[in-house]
């Protein structure tokens, strides 16, 4: 009996281990692929007058968000076709999923909502600096007076409770992409913190939305 108990407490310690280990791996990832997308950023400041990409375009071909062209009818939630090749930082980063995701944003749970058809983008923007709404007289690098305190990229989702298939009974988390003052959007994945880049190109966290600055 004692020799069950202490195994059974063995394994109880090495399943929290390998989960912490996990963890941390994910985390390291999020923040690898943060830098990425800083460095693709930069390349598309350097290449389009040092002004932010716009957090939304209306062309002839659809609505072209900083993370891909959408088709499809905006009601469809979960079913519109997304073209990421399409978005402003494609042609630096040239991949599709493999720094965008978030490895800790869980694509499998039951509680996912997918706005597109299968996952887009886990992390929002700073619509401030991508214009707002509008896509409009997006920010100029050097109006940013200190690029280390402002972010451009963060953990976000959204608790959806008033689109099918969810509801207020069964409420469902979906990826956000809006990072502004107003909506609390971000999203307190790796043990509750949240991974953000900043303006300067360095990655670093929150554990309070308070303290965002994003302006």
């Amino acid at each position: 009996l004692v020799t069950t108990m202490i195994i059974g407490v063995l394994a109880l310690v090495s399943s929290a281990v390998l989960s912490l280990v996990k963890d941390s791996a994910y985390n390291a990832r999020c923040i690898a692929g943060l830098s990425q997308l800083g460095l693709a950023t930069q390349l598309y400041l350097n290449d389009n007058n040092n002004r932010y990409f716009p957090f939304v375009e209306n062309t002839a071909k659809g609505k072209i968000w900083y993370f891909g062209l959408e088709t499809g009818e905006e009601s469809e939630e979960g079913k519109r076709q997304l073209d990421a090749t399409a978005g402003p930082l494609y042609p630096y980063i040239q991949s599709i999923g493999l720094i965008e995701h978030c490895p800790c944003f869980n694509y499998r749970s039951a509680n996912w909502k997918p706005k597109f058809n299968g996952a887009s983008w886990g992390y929002g923007y700073n619509w401030f600096l991508g214009g707002g709404a509008s896509g409009k007289n997006c920010v100029h690098r050097s109006a940013i007076v200190h690029p280390g305190s402002v972010v451009v990229f963060g953990d976000c989702a959204q608790v959806n409770t008033f689109q099918s298939p969810a509801s207020p009974d069964n409420p469902l988390l979906e990826e956000f992409y809006i990072i502004n003052e107003r909506d609390r959007t971000i999203h307190f994945r790796h043990h509750n913190h949240a991974n953000f880049l900043f303006a300067d190109g360095h990655v670093g966290f929150f554990e309070d939305d308070i303290d965002l600055i994003v302006w």
